[in-house]
């Protein structure tokens, strides 16, 4: 199921808290808050892929020591055109 995201609108028209809800698809958007009843409306994201394959999975699966682990060396470019050995 997606996960929505909503933002409460305050009494004074501002912008309040934020929270997510897990809802099924067809279900209709929320116009209050579950819990408080406040006013609030959907916030529009773009959806996020937060599993093996996510943003913070690829940088940990890279990282030096890692990298190191499985007998890889890091180079850099030095001033003159060639390569120094980092690790």
């Amino acid at each position: 199921m997606p996960i929505r995201r909503y933002i409460v609108i305050k009494a004074d028209g501002s912008e309040g808290d934020e929270f997510e809800v897990d809802l099924p698809a067809e279900a209709p958007d929320f116009t209050q808050h579950p819990v408080t009843r406040e006013t609030c409306r959907r916030v529009l994201v773009t959806p996020s892929l937060t599993i093996r394959y996510g943003e913070g999975a690829m940088k940990q699966a890279v990282s030096e020591k890692r990298l190191a682990q499985a007998g890889f060396q890091k180079l850099e470019k030095n001033g003159d055109g060639g390569w120094t050995k980092v690790n």
